[in-house]
């Protein structure tokens, strides 16, 4: 397969594919030289209707949990 065999299978297997809200495909070049499609699977989409524990601004609610290094404290 060439580069750009390559590169046409994978935008067809991205409009065309039953897994395609779940995988990205792209183009990777062998040892050999020649071309082969890999499949990307995609991580699920994340569940924002639990964001319990964060403000809009995506900051953590309450007071900070970290410590000062021990070199500030005297």
């Amino acid at each position: 397969m060439t580069e750009d065999e390559a590169k046409a299978r994978c935008a067809q297997l991205e409009a065309e594919h039953p897994d395609r809200a779940t995988s990205n495909w792209i183009p990777a070049k062998q040892k050999d030289g020649s071309w082969a499609v890999a499949r990307i699977p995609l991580p699920p989409p994340l569940d924002l209707s639990s964001t319990s524990g964060t403000r809009p601004g995506g900051r953590l609610q309450g007071e900070d949990p970290r410590t000062e290094p021990p070199w500030l404290n005297p």
